[in-house]
């Protein structure tokens, strides 16, 4: 499908050259959907921006404009209006001749925006020191979502998930379950508030007690407390334990694929850090200060330099991070994404200006999730697994269903703080957006099976076979066709801006076009049988691009409800 406003913005450009030759004006010609349809479908104030530089009257440059467009078939007409913006009507005609195409070829055909790149993002990544939690859902549809719209538009997609196995909070874990499996055994040992206190820690200590006993016919003591080698082993097993469970969880409940998972475990005994520290000695990027090893950033705007070595030896926790990342860069990724917790913001803030080190031209993002509530019955609900209420991913999507947990997330910005509305997800009625959206698609097959029905097509998905041109020209019809051919630019905006919850916005204006199109529009009862075809086709096309955007949400479409 064309870009019809990254079209028009070419189109607007080309007319802004021809008028005023000898301009030296780079700044992109903006164009923005209306908000009325009667002032066109799409407008520029492109006669604005140029007002002082070319010395004129707004309306009057824009008539200049107009004057040398370029004369395309997608235009019905351009208008001026004031104070001096420039409206585009898009040609009925168009819009109606192409609706086989939208039918029969791939709405991502005409894409060419991410050939030749890769992008990776990496996201849910969470720390297998205990249960997925329900911000890892948040942040996690939004990245699917977002890796579903590049991989449209042509790009190289790996979906990533980090296990972070190694580290002080791994160790951390393994002395839990070792003081879980002494307590169990009946000993009396103390069990320090750092520690891990959860339930789940009991679990994993049973079980690898269990183990221990049965393959190796060993029984704890407190003796075992000293012995380091003893608490790895026990971690590494309980790190395996709770990431098998959390990689079920992404597959089973979130319905996530990875195409990797990358262990930091792996990479440090690969060297990783070393690796990366070398460089970034090679490159000037580092000095040595007290002892320790000093990244120099504040040469990119950072407000103190920040230790890579601690003066005991050890890497610092950022070293890890920025290792990682350049592990990426060498792997061939031009556009890399790491989606964090909000409770991350300090340490991304860091992350980016230690990135900047760096020798690469990739480009580094990071998304934060910010807190969300969940509310039922008008009040917060407290998190709570004890007291049996919704505390992870799949309580949630048990509670609501996993349409409605998905959309409702990607509903709102990640930006942004949200509340999750428990009641109004349940509801099975058109005040519940997910259903409203999905109703719009059952209402486009409800048609295509009548129509099957009353013998009009063979098949349900078949193309219409037309042999008149004649133009649909119905409000409802022309809405709906406008709000379609709108998918192609919501699509690059979202992959230039990351806003993925756009997409559920469009989903909800077409729907909404869907619906009105449905109540005043008789397809099947047209007096004219080839407006009926006609009808057919752009109830096809409707469906083909309103089943394309659920796709890309992740959401189901219904045949029936």
């Amino acid at each position: 499908m064309l870009n019809l406003k990254k079209a028009i913005a070419g189109d607007v450009a080309e007319g802004v050259k021809a008028a005023y030759l000898d301009l030296k004006w780079e700044v992109p010609v903006v164009v923005k959907l209306t908000d009325n349809a009667e002032h066109g479908d799409y407008a520029s104030p492109v006669a604005l921006q140029l007002a002082k530089l070319v010395q004129g009257k707004p309306l009057e440059i824009v008539e200049e404009i107009v004057k040398r467009m370029p004369k395309k078939e997608y235009i019905g007409r351009v208008t001026a209006a004031p104070p001096g913006f420039l409206n585009v009507h898009i040609s009925p005609g168009w819009m109606t001749a192409r609706l086989d195409d939208v039918v029969e070829q791939d709405i991502s055909a005409d894409f060419t925006e991410g050939k030749g790149k890769s992008v990776n993002l990496e996201f849910v990544s969470a720390n297998p020191t205990g249960p997925m939690t329900m911000g890892n859902a948040r942040a996690g549809f939004a990245a699917d979502t977002l890796a579903n719209v590049f991989k449209s538009l042509g790009y190289n997609v790996t979906r990533e998930y980090f296990v972070n196995d190694a580290g002080e909070q791994v160790r951390k874990l393994g002395e839990s379950v070792l003081r879980r499996i002494l307590q169990l055994r009946g000993e009396e040992v103390e069990f320090p508030e750092e520690l891990y206190q959860g339930d789940y820690v009991k679990d994993l200590a049973q079980s690898i007690a269990e183990r221990y006993k049965e393959n190796e016919g060993k029984e704890f003591t407190k003796e075992d407390l000293t012995n380091k080698e003893l608490i790895k082993k026990i971690s590494q097993e309980a790190v395996a334990l709770e990431q098998a469970k959390n990689e079920e969880t992404v597959r089973e409940v979130m319905k996530i694929s990875f195409d990797v998972f990358t262990s930091d475990r792996k990479l440090r005994e690969e060297g990783f850090m070393d690796k990366t520290l070398k460089r970034l000695t090679e490159w000037g990027e580092t000095y040595e200060k007290d002892g320790a090893v000093w990244l120099k950033t504040t040469k990119y705007g950072d407000d103190q330099d920040r230790v890579l070595v601690k003066k005991s030896g050890d890497y610092a926790y950022s070293m890890a991070d920025i290792a990682y990342h350049q592990d990426k860069v060498d792997r061939g990724h031009d556009i890399i994404f790491t989606f964090y917790g909000a409770d991350h913001l300090g340490h991304v803030s860091t992350l980016a200006f230690a990135l900047k080190s760096l020798s690469t031209k990739a480009e580094f993002n990071f998304p934060i999730a910010q807190f969300f509530r969940l509310i039922k019955g008008g009040q917060p609900v407290r998190l709570s697994k004890r007291r049996g209420e919704v505390a992870t991913p799949k309580d949630l999507i048990d509670e609501v269903g996993y349409d409605a947990a998905r959309f409702f997330f990607l509903m709102h910005d990640l930006k942004s703080h949200m509340d999750f509305d428990l009641d109004l997800a349940k509801e099975r009625s058109e005040k519940n957006p997910v259903y409203y959206v999905q109703y719009a698609y059952v209402r486009l097959q409800s048609i295509l099976r009548k129509a099957k029905q009353e013998g009009v097509i063979q098949e349900i998905g078949e193309v219409v076979e037309l042999t008149s041109e004649a133009d649909l020209t119905h409000t409802a019809e022309l809405a709906l066709m406008r709000e379609m051919y709108r998918l192609p630019e919501v699509i690059v905006d979202i992959a230039e801006n990351f806003a993925v919850h756009q997409l559920t916005y469009y989903a909800t204006g077409l729907a909404s076009a869907v619906h009105f199109f449905y109540k005043h529009v008789p397809v099947l009862a047209a007096d004219d049988a080839e407006l009926t075809k006609h009808r057919l086709q752009l109830v096809l096309a409707a469906r083909k691009v309103l089943g394309q955007t659920l796709d890309l949400l992740g959401i189901s479409k219904p045949d029936v409800m």
